[in-house]
C-alpha cells in the first residue's frame, strides 16, 4: 500500500558561480539560453550545474532541484539592466517542490560587495517530470556597479515539497 504524500521543509545548500563573457554560438552544441535577447546589450554570463534540497538527515537523496542553470546580466539599450535565468526543473526525485515565501534568492556581487538582490518564487516543480523554467527581474544596478559585478549567489534557502516517502 502507497502511503500518502506528506508536506515537508527541505533546504538547498548555498552555491556561486563566476560571470564571464557569453559562450559563443558553436555548432553541434545546444546555445546558451540566456541572456533571452543576446543582441539586447552587453551581457554576462554564470552557469551552476545544479540546485538541489535535501533533508538535513538524508544528504544523499534530494527531494527535487533545478539542472543546467543558466544566468545572465545584460545592460539593455533603454538603460535597463535584466538578470534572466533558465534552467531545468528535475523533477525525478523523491518528491515535488514549492517556492517557500520568496523562492530561490539570487544575489549578485561585485567581489566582498552585495550589489543586487531578486527572488524567483518559481512555479511548482512536479514529480516524475523535467520542465525547463525561466525567470527575468529587471534590477537598480548604477553603469559604475555593473562593470563590477562577478558573481552571482544562491544562498541557502527552504522550499516545501512533497515528499513520496
Amino acid at each position: 500500500m502507497k502511503s500518502a504524500p506528506v508536506l515537508v521543509r527541505r533546504r538547498s545548500a548555498a552555491q556561486f558561480a563566476s560571470f564571464g563573457p557569453p559562450p559563443p554560438r558553436t555548432p553541434g552544441r545546444p546555445d546558451p539560453q540566456a541572456p533571452e535577447e543576446l543582441g539586447a546589450g552587453p551581457a554576462a554570463y554564470a552557469r551552476l550545474p545544479h540546485i538541489y534540497f535535501y533533508d538535513g538527515n538524508r544528504p544523499a537523496d534530494p527531494t527535487f532541484g533545478f539542472i543546467e542553470i543558466e544566468f545572465s546580466l545584460q545592460r539593455r539599450a533603454n538603460g535597463q539592466r535584466r538578470l534572466d535565468l533558465y534552467c531545468i526543473g528535475d523533477g525525478h526525485q523523491s518528491g515535488a517542490g514549492l517556492a517557500n515565501g520568496n523562492g530561490l534568492q539570487l544575489e549578485l556581487f561585485a567581489g566582498d560587495t552585495l550589489g543586487a538582490t531578486t527572488a524567483w518564487a518559481f512555479r511548482e516543480m512536479s514529480a516524475g517530470r523535467c520542465d525547463p523554467m525561466t525567470f527575468a527581474a529587471s534590477l537598480s544596478i548604477s553603469d559604475q556597479d555593473y562593470g563590477k559585478i562577478d558573481r552571482v549567489r544562491a544562498p541557502s534557502v527552504t522550499a516545501v515539497c512533497r515528499s513520496n516517502g
